[in-house]
């Protein structure tokens, strides 16, 4: 059975591997795919580290997490990029948004 990442994941994932998410996944080298793999795997991981987003209630009922102020770029449209200061955009891709910074995930 194979499930997705969330949006709300994707959205700093596809940040920190410096991938514009409209870039079709089978032009990836090796290299880029193995960060994505990586970077997926700490991002998926520290989110289950503390018990998912803030609205996400755990097993118990509870709402713990991290807050919308530690995401990168996810639902930040107009802030600043935490990297180099680009405002971020929200673009539209597919049947959804996304939220990139233009500098840092380049489309070519």
């Amino acid at each position: 059975m194979f499930g997705s990442i969330g949006n709300v994941y994707v959205h700093d994932i596809l940040f920190k591997a410096k991938i514009h998410p409209q870039i079709p996944v089978n032009t990836l080298n090796d290299s880029q795919i193995d960060n994505l793999f990586e970077i997926m795997i700490e991002n998926l991981q520290k989110s289950l580290n503390i018990g998912g987003l803030i609205y996400e209630m755990d097993f118990y009922g509870k709402n713990d997490g991290f807050p919308r102020e530690d995401f990168f770029v996810a639902y930040k449209e107009g802030e600043k990029c935490p990297d180099c200061g680009t405002t971020i955009e929200k673009i539209k891709t597919g049947s959804t948004s996304s939220y990139i910074c233009p500098d840092c995930q380049k489309l070519n």
